[in-house]
């Protein structure tokens, strides 16, 4: 009897790997979408979430391309201002035919942050939780093509981030969410680290990725309710966003030292990262300045709890992730390493300001104190770090050649807008059954290739 169950167990256990992604890297993305996902739940729209929840979890585990494709696809179709359909089915449906390869990894990313960086870059995005399900998909997808080029995949996010930006200055309105795409870029460090066997460097990026991860989840999780935590993101000591600029920049400084194709591209991630990080600094500063309200207390407890102790219980709980690809088990209370001998004392330096401040100054001797001096301080930091907005209010005066360049490509563009296109209707409702009958498509082809 317990020779038959035990043979049950062992063939339920093989369907399901056989099925499902179950390393320790894959089963921690899919533990951050799911409250990245329960976010997207407002009233009347608890289908919606179901489904986001649903398609983003069989995008995170599921082994087959067929299947993430179309999850994909009902993730992209929730919104009206996804990609255009003649980018995002074309890409969906070749990442199923070519699964894994360089190309298609950065065909099929601007399918996931088209709404959060090019369609509305000074909107609101419906749905706070998106751009963090979005970004833990793009960490996904690049954790799951280790046969992809990891120099390649550095040059195409290069050359995206360049373009975004160039797009706002010349066309005078203020960029989206770049920080987004750090994730993606430092989970790249990860598997090129692993690929040239160099596992401290691997474990070093993927401790940034996941921190990153967890300031994305918690600003949309929390971030309509407490608007002040996106300061949380910002690259200034002792917010945990320091750490996630200093860990990535040391991984890829290893990089540069420790692989010889490496040398000038460890230092053009390094340089990315710090890019990423200005573009925190805007995004942060644009929240808080177009929030008008008081601070409340919750807020101020939760930042000082945050900077004092994120980076620890991340690390902690993520150590069987950490330990999957190098080193200990640890929770770093006291000090982080950078995989080079260097080390960020940051949390010694807070936890020991801390101790300090409330034995000298007593905060709780004075009622509402801290409260207003956040109040005080947020309004003006956010005029502060919104100042480099300034930078795209108006486009920069160019030479007559370059000038001629830009209106005979606008006159192209003005001409191809003419031509009429066929309007989609709203594939929210149906999209799940469209994708199906893509799938099935694509399971023809297959057929036929085979």
């Amino acid at each position: 009897m317990r020779s038959v169950f035990t043979s049950c167990s062992d063939r339920a256990l093989h369907i399901f790997t056989s099925l499902f992604h179950v390393d320790p890297v894959s089963l921690c993305l899919a533990f951050l979408v799911v409250p990245a996902c329960v976010q997207a739940m407002q009233p009347g729209r608890a289908g919606r979430a179901a489904v986001l929840c649903v398609a983003a979890l069989a995008t995170v585990l599921g082994l087959s391309p067929a299947v993430q494709a179309v999850a994909l696809g009902v993730i992209a179709a929730q919104e009206r201002e996804a990609c255009p359909a003649v980018w995002s089915v074309p890409a969906l449906l070749l990442s199923v035919l070519f699964p894994a390869q360089t190309f298609l990894v950065l065909a099929v990313l601007p399918v996931l942050f088209w709404s959060a960086l090019v369609r509305q870059p000074d909107k609101e995005q419906e749905g706070g939780a998106f751009p963090a399900v979005m970004g833990i998909l793009g960490v996904s997808l690049v954790w799951h093509a280790p046969v992809s080029v990891p120099a390649e995949l550095v040059a195409g996010l290069g050359a995206a981030v360049i373009a975004l930006l160039g797009r706002s200055v010349l066309g005078a309105c203020r960029p989206g969410d770049l920080g987004l795409l750090r994730p993606v870029l430092l989970m790249v460090l990860v598997v090129a680290a692993q690929a040239e066997g160099l596992a401290v460097c691997a474990r070093i990026a993927l401790e940034a990725t996941l921190l990153d991860l967890s300031l994305l989840v918690l600003t949309a999780v929390l971030g309509r309710v407490f608007p002040a935590l996106s300061v949380l993101r910002l690259p200034f000591p002792p917010l945990p966003g320091l750490v996630v600029l200093w860990l990535g920049i040391h991984a890829a400084l290893g990089m540069a030292a420790g692989v010889e194709g490496w040398s000038v591209l460890g230092v053009v991630v390094a340089l990315l990262l710090g890019l990423l990080s200005l573009s925190d600094i805007l995004i942060v500063g644009r929240v808080l300045r177009a929030w008008q309200g008081t601070v409340p207390g919750t807020s101020v407890l939760f930042i000082g709890a945050a900077s004092l102790l994120l980076p620890a219980l991340v690390f902690g709980m993520a150590s069987p992730v950490l330990h999957f690809i190098s080193g200990e088990w640890v929770w770093p209370v006291w000090r982080m390493g950078g995989g080079d001998g260097a080390s960020l004392r940051l949390p010694a330096f807070v936890l020991t300001g801390a101790i300090l401040w409330c034995v000298l100054v007593r905060p709780w001797r004075v009622v509402g104190g801290i409260v207003q001096a956040a109040s005080t301080l947020l309004p003006a930091l956010g005029n502060l770090l919104s100042v480099g907005d300034g930078l795209f209010e108006e486009a920069p005066s160019l030479g007559w050649k370059m000038r001629s360049v830009i209106v005979a490509g606008r006159r192209r563009l003005r001409v191809l807008r003419n031509v009429k296109a066929p309007v989609l209707p709203d594939l929210r409702q149906g999209a799940v059954g469209l994708w199906l009958v893509l799938l099935g498509l694509v399971l023809a082809v297959l057929g036929v290739m085979a």
